[in-house]
């Protein structure tokens, strides 16, 4: 075997090992991707785990929440800005979900529940007494409002409680 045959049979390894290799990081990469996905979600179920912490953990919060809900413009002015600070929380961790939609890190499925959800709880007297009258229309960009009205209300959203609003 001479020196030029040695060196065909080297390139042609070469370019197999490359091959190879590309195959090896397009697997990584999506790999990669897929696990940027999964933790997109729940660290977005983190946050809204959170937001809800205060209804949650607290006997007035969670009847300033129903009565919010139910009928707003009946809660005296401090309940009405505890009822208002609690929708911007949870509206802001929902909206979370909205971000990671338009860079493509939320698996289409996840980020339905999320934008049903925040139609559920933006469909509720509360949740359009705060937008008109709260200044919650301020904290949601427009084309999100008109993006959740297309939403069919047959889609499962996280529950947003008071009775029968949610699921």
């Amino acid at each position: 075997m001479n020196w030029e045959a040695i060196g065909a049979i080297g390139e042609i390894t070469g370019a197999v090992v490359v091959v190879l290799t590309l195959f090896y990081l397009a697997r990584q990469i999506k790999d990669n991707s897929k696990e940027v996905r999964l933790s997109s979600i729940v660290a977005s179920n983190h946050l809204i785990n959170e937001a809800w912490e205060p209804i949650y953990y607290n006997d007035r919060n969670i009847h300033l929440w129903v009565s919010g809900l139910e009928s707003p413009g009946d809660l005296s002015k401090e309940d009405q800005a505890v009822f208002s600070f609690l929708m911007a929380r949870l509206t802001n961790s929902v909206m979370t979900a909205f971000s990671q939609n338009r860079y493509g890190l939320i698996d289409q499925d996840e980020f339905r529940k999320f934008a049903a959800t925040l139609k559920s709880l933006l469909g509720t007297p509360g949740g359009k007494y705060w937008l008109e009258n709260m200044g919650g229309s301020d904290l949601i960009p427009a084309d999100v409002l008109e993006m959740i009205e297309g939403i069919e209300a047959s889609q499962r959203s996280i529950t947003v409680g008071s009775s029968g609003n949610g699921a």
